[in-house]
C-alpha cells in the first residue's frame, strides 16, 4: 500500500463524516429568518436562594427545535448605587410598542408590533419603586433605571441608665 493510499483513506473518512453532519444540520433550517436560542441563567437571590431560570424562543428538547410565536429577548440586571438597571435588547421596535409594568419585584416587558413579538418577565435582585421608573429606548436597546426601595429601621431607642 503506497503512502498516498495512506492519506486518501485517513481523509476519505474525514469527508465522509462531514457530509453525514452536514446532513443533519440541514434538517435545522440554521439560514431560516427566526433566530433560534436557548440556554438557563443562574443567580442567587437578595435571599441567599439560588435559582436556575431558562431562557430563549425554544422549548430546550433535543431534535428539531419548535420556535415559539413570542421571543425573548437577551437581558441584563444589575444593581449600582441603589438603583437598579434592566438592559433589554429589542430590535427593529417603536418605543409606542413596548409595554413595561412593574410590581416591586419583577419587572414584565411585553412588545407587539406586526411580525414582532417579545416577551419576558424579570425577577428583580431587590424591591424596586415603580413610581421612580425611567425608561429609554435607543437603537434597539431598552435600558430601564428604577430605585431600591431600603427598609426603614423599625425600632424605639432605649437610654441605659
Amino acid at each position: 500500500m503506497s503512502s498516498d493510499d495512506i492519506w486518501n483513506n485517513f481523509f476519505g473518512s474525514f469527508e465522509s463524516l462531514n457530509r453525514r453532519i452536514e446532513d443533519m444540520f440541514a434538517d435545522f433550517d440554521m439560514n431560516g429568518p427566526d433566530v433560534k436560542t436557548y440556554g438557563y441563567t443562574m443567580y442567587q437571590g437578595p435571599d441567599g436562594v439560588r435559582h436556575v431560570k431558562e431562557f430563549g424562543n425554544t422549548d430546550g428538547s433535543f431534535g428539531r427545535p419548535q420556535i415559539a410565536s413570542v421571543r425573548e429577548p437577551f437581558t441584563d440586571v444589575s444593581m449600582e448605587n441603589g438603583k437598579v438597571k434592566v438592559v433589554a435588547e429589542i430590535p427593529g421596535v417603536e418605543k409606542k410598542d413596548i409595554n413595561l409594568e412593574c410590581t416591586g419585584n419583577n419587572l414584565s416587558i411585553k412588545v407587539e408590533r406586526g411580525d414582532k413579538r417579545f416577551f419576558k418577565e424579570l425577577a428583580l435582585p431587590c424591591e424596586a419603586d415603580p413610581k421612580s421608573a425611567k425608561a429609554v429606548y435607543n437603537n434597539g436597546l431598552l435600558e430601564v433605571t428604577l430605585d431600591s426601595v431600603t427598609a426603614k429601621p423599625v425600632g424605639t431607642r432605649i437610654d441605659v441608665m
